[in-house]
């Protein structure tokens, strides 16, 4: 074997060599700063994720509550912030990004991504990532790491989530409003002292209930303005444990602040408030939605709304949508709690 040959046989040995190491250590760096993994996410108290234009999203653990604070102002979504750190707790690095692609994946970083901060308690973040785009076959997401210790890495990497097949960048959002828990109703112990539904069209299906707990039911013909004597108080109980769990859909309108403001002029189509054992009061006005899915009445002629979303604004400030299938078995009439 000549000399070039044997060169040539060395170097593949030692590049397939490199890459084993590589696949036996899962596609991880060994190196601090490609070490993305927060092994233990009950230890995070607080995490923070900050877009280019300067939009923040602080979320942080409430020790009393199953919930997260947002912004100090609202509950946080469950679901999200536990898929924020179960990718925390997964993320991976596929490999190191091309030399070819570096400049412009730092670029990209610096310029328009997102840097999210995990905090362990104390004052300082225990990791800190810059998040970039997707790597064009959408199965990796470009990141780079900084750490207390080691300071800002220079060298930014392709990263993924073990089990999952995708990109991971939208998770880490900052717009509030798509972040706030959309609990409106919430009562799972059933704490409701009253309910009132009130039908703005057709003020006749309009009606109250009292709730002391138990059989202690009373029913109030909002119309009449009379207690009904006689009732199923079996279809009103039925009717009260909807109030278990009620969801808006999102607090993301989709509608222009004008288009807010013309919705919060005109009139609703019906309101929805539960007042609790304490006193404690939520409410709902709920406005037609044209466009969207079709709506058929009963003789089969095409209505002019929407058939699966209605607008809702809530405590008469947030405007939202509302699924029909969560809110039209509460807005009856009632004739359904009435002995035949």
């Amino acid at each position: 074997m000549n000399k070039n040959l044997r060169l040539l046989v060395i170097l593949v040995a030692l590049a397939a060599g490199a890459g084993i190491m590589w696949s036996l250590n899962g596609g991880s760096d060994a190196r601090p700063l490609a070490n993305f993994e927060i092994a233990d996410t009950l230890a995070i108290t607080k995490f923070v994720i900050q877009d280019s234009d300067n939009n923040r999203a602080v979320l942080e653990r409430d020790p009393n509550s199953k919930y997260w604070d947002l912004n100090q102002t609202y509950k946080a979504r469950e679901d999200a912030v536990n898929l924020i750190l179960k990718t925390v707790n997964r993320i991976r690095v596929k490999g190191p990004v091309p030399t070819t692609a570096r400049q412009n994946v730092l670029r990209q970083i610096a310029g328009t991504g997102k840097k999210v901060e995990f905090y362990q308690g104390g004052d300082k973040p225990v990791k800190t990532y810059y998040i970039g785009t997707a790597t064009q076959d959408h199965t990796g997401t470009y990141m780079l790491l900084e750490t207390p210790e080691e300071g800002k890495s220079t060298e930014p990497f392709i990263v993924y989530m073990e089990g999952f097949v995708g990109f991971l960048n939208t998770r880490f959002f900052t717009d509030v409003e798509e972040w706030r828990y959309t609990g409106l109703f919430d009562y799972p112990g059933l704490n409701i002292k009253q309910v009132d539904v009130i039908n703005h069209e057709n003020l006749e299906h309009s009606f109250t209930i009292n709730y002391g707990g138990g059989n202690d039911l009373k029913l109030e013909s909002r119309y009449f303005k009379t207690f009904v004597p006689d009732f199923d108080t079996l279809a009103v109980k039925d009717y009260l444990l909807l109030y278990k769990k009620v969801h808006i859909e999102t607090y993301v309108s989709h509608m222009s602040p004008a288009a807010e403001d013309s919705l919060l002029n005109t009139s609703a189509a019906y309101t929805v408030s539960v007042t609790d054992n304490v006193g404690g009061k939520k409410k709902i006005d709920l406005y037609w939605k044209t466009g969207g899915a079709p709506l058929y009445d009963e003789m089969g002629n095409l209505l002019p709304w929407d058939g699966a979303r209605m607008y809702g604004v809530v405590n008469g400030d947030d405007v939202v949508l509302v699924q029909r299938f969560v809110f039209d078995p509460i807005l009856q009439s009632i004739e359904r709690f009435l002995k035949q």
